[in-house]
């Protein structure tokens, strides 16, 4: 039996897949297995699997959001480690190695680094908007939240906080939530990195942006049970905050000596939250005024 099983959702993904396999074909820690989760109706995917017969292959007969496809994943997982990462991401060699480590340090919940898998200008600033708070150089300790893309449960407490919400984008955040809840205190190990892979262009960052930060907003609204009051005094502050996380993302360089990438790429992480804060003042005038519904499973 495995120690770790490695998870990877995929959906039309055969562009950056490969890569990603190939980076765990280097892991120097070797006790693991991989199992990939396709939900698009297409014959790449499982073309690409049949060159890596170390894989576990399942495809989903429907479309499932990563964090579905995620649950089935450790379903079929034989590991007392659950890792999870993205079909877009590139492990750095030592990647499970100091996952693992961190695990038996006594971090159940344990996440690592993110860091932009290509040069490209646009590339990294989406990398800054979206992972500012996860750059390797960034120090060892507690984490409010671990990326799905670089993170690893212990079984045991996977099955006391149970599955990713499924149905939704924001799960990585809930179970980083549920966790800390729980008493399991979520890590963050710097140097086990991920590379991460970005496309798309200033409109679809927008629109991811906008439609995301409201569904995080909802549930964090839920979760911490906010009273309406509150979001009806945060809403009209989505200037302000937007400069404070514009603020909080160049100290994070800077502490990382990429401060002259963070100033070249602005345009890029204006736009990107920008979009994101809009979409929580939105989130929070719907709660202020009683048009907010439950979105977290009982």
């Amino acid at each position: 039996m495995p120690r770790a099983s490695v998870v990877i959702p995929a959906y039309y993904s055969s562009a950056t897949l490969g890569d990603c396999l190939e980076g765990l074909r280097r892991q120097t820690w070797r006790d693991f297995e991989v199992i990939v989760v396709n939900s698009s109706p297409e014959e790449e995917t499982r073309r690409i699997i049949e060159r890596y017969p170390e894989v576990r292959f399942e495809q989903s007969p429907q479309r499932l959001y990563p964090h579905a496809a995620r649950n089935l994943g450790v379903e079929m997982a034989r590991g007392e480690l659950l890792v999870f990462t993205d079909p877009d991401c590139r492990a750095r060699p030592d990647w499970l190695e100091r996952l693992v480590a961190a695990h038996d340090a006594g971090h159940p919940v344990v996440g690592g680094a993110m860091e932009p898998a290509s040069g490209r200008w646009f590339e990294r600033g989406v990398h800054l908007t979206k992972y500012s708070w996860a750059l390797s150089g960034l120090p060892a300790g507690p984490h409010a939240i671990l990326a799905s893309a670089n993170v690893c449960y212990a079984r045991r407490v996977w099955e006391i906080l149970g599955p990713f919400e499924g149905h939704l984008f924001a799960g990585d955040a809930i179970q980083s939530w549920r966790a800390a809840t729980a008493g399991f205190e979520p890590w963050f190990e710097p140097r086990a990195v991920v590379e991460h892979h970005h496309g798309g262009s200033l409109v679809s960052l927008w629109k991811e942006r906008w439609m995301r930060s409201q569904e995080y907003e909802d549930v964090r609204v839920e979760f911490f049970r906010r009273p309406r009051w509150k979001s009806a005094l945060l809403a009209p502050l989505f200037p302000a905050l937007t400069a404070l996380v514009l603020a909080r993302t160049m100290i994070d360089a800077r502490r990382c000596g990429c401060l002259g990438t963070c100033l070249t790429t602005l345009p890029v992480q204006i736009a990107g939250q920008l979009a994101w804060c809009l979409g929580e003042a939105k989130s929070r005038i719907r709660h202020a005024a009683g048009r907010w519904k439950p979105v977290l499973s009982k």
